[in-house]
């Protein structure tokens, strides 16, 4: 069971009412007709958000988003954790995938058992994707990571199989279940990430005000590049800044210089440096109750990423 509060996978009526552009009382009603019943809470499930959204001609995307990043120390996790949580109380069904051996995503969503079947048992044909997936909240399942998944990149690469499928060929069973599938990878350049780009409709990279973080920003983007002609892939790239602080010259300079150099693929949205961004992995708790500055960010990001934007 989940760490986070079943409240934290709801929405308000008024983040509600703020994405529709309508007042709260308004969507209530709204809310009230496509439901047939008297709404008592301020709280919108998941499910029901979706009818709602769907009754008013939202329509929910199908893709694979992978969250990647050479360099460590990018908000790439939580991320990962706070825009597929967003997605949720927009009525999206997620599945989370963690790839990374560190398994801070799988923390952060209350799965700590190290005896659960991850992503190298799937390519060992130990298990099958469907014995892998964890229920965490309705609209939200998750296939965890352990240590276990520290040898998939040997496993991959000794196979005899055509590694580069180890990721889309089995999601293939079950991604007709899922608005988005967003993949937790981690900072390296390695056979795992290059399946997951294979598997990859949209590959988002964060990038923070670091020089580090934009070479190796600069190398991943290569390093996607090639692969993209190696296999000949069609995904797009969109880049994430991250840990924007406005009082410091060096973030607004590095994120002019992103902008010039990747204004095509650079999102709308930008994340703003905070404690709540830094501590959400480690507490395992949603930004979006409360009353956190970031909220909105990810709210926006996230609104982009399901095309609602």
């Amino acid at each position: 069971m989940s760490t986070l509060a079943q409240q934290e996978f709801c929405i308000t009526l008024s983040d509600l009412a703020s994405f529709m552009e309508l007042a709260p009382n308004q969507v209530k009603a709204k809310a009230e007709v496509v439901l047939q019943k008297k709404l008592k809470s301020p709280w919108l499930l998941p499910e029901e958000v979706r009818a709602l959204l769907l009754a008013e001609g939202y329509k929910y995307p199908q893709k694979v988003i992978s969250v990647q990043m050479l360099k460590g120390g990018v908000a790439k996790t939580t991320s990962v954790l706070n825009m597929g949580l967003r997605a949720a109380m927009y009525g999206a069904r997620v599945l989370f995938i963690d790839l990374d051996q560190q398994a801070n995503l799988s923390f952060a969503l209350g799965v700590e058992d190290e005896s659960l079947p991850v992503w190298v048992d799937v390519v060992e044909k130990k298990k099958s994707i469907e014995e892998c997936v964890r229920f965490v909240e309705p609209h939200v399942d998750l296939i965890p990571s352990s240590l276990n998944n520290s040898v998939l990149d040997r496993v991959l690469l000794n196979s005899n199989r055509n590694w580069a499928q180890a990721v889309k060929a089995p999601l293939e069973k079950i991604k007709h279940r899922y608005d988005l599938i967003l993949i937790d990878t981690a900072p390296a350049l390695s056979a795992t990430n290059t399946a997951v780009t294979v598997a990859s409709d949209e590959v988002i990279l964060p990038v923070n005000p670091d020089k580090f973080a934009f070479l190796g920003l600069q190398k991943n983007l290569s390093e996607l590049e090639d692969i993209r002609a190696d296999f000949g892939l069609g995904f797009k790239k969109k880049v994430l800044f991250t840990k924007f602080d406005g009082r410091e010259n060096f973030s607004h300079e590095l994120l002019q210089k992103c902008i010039e150099s990747f204004e095509d693929s650079l999102m709308k949205g930008y994340i703003r440096t905070s404690s709540e961004v830094k501590n959400t992995v480690r507490s395992g708790k949603s930004l979006f109750v409360g009353k956190s500055p970031v909220k909105s960010d990810y709210d926006f990001v996230t609104r982009e990423m399901l095309g609602f934007a």
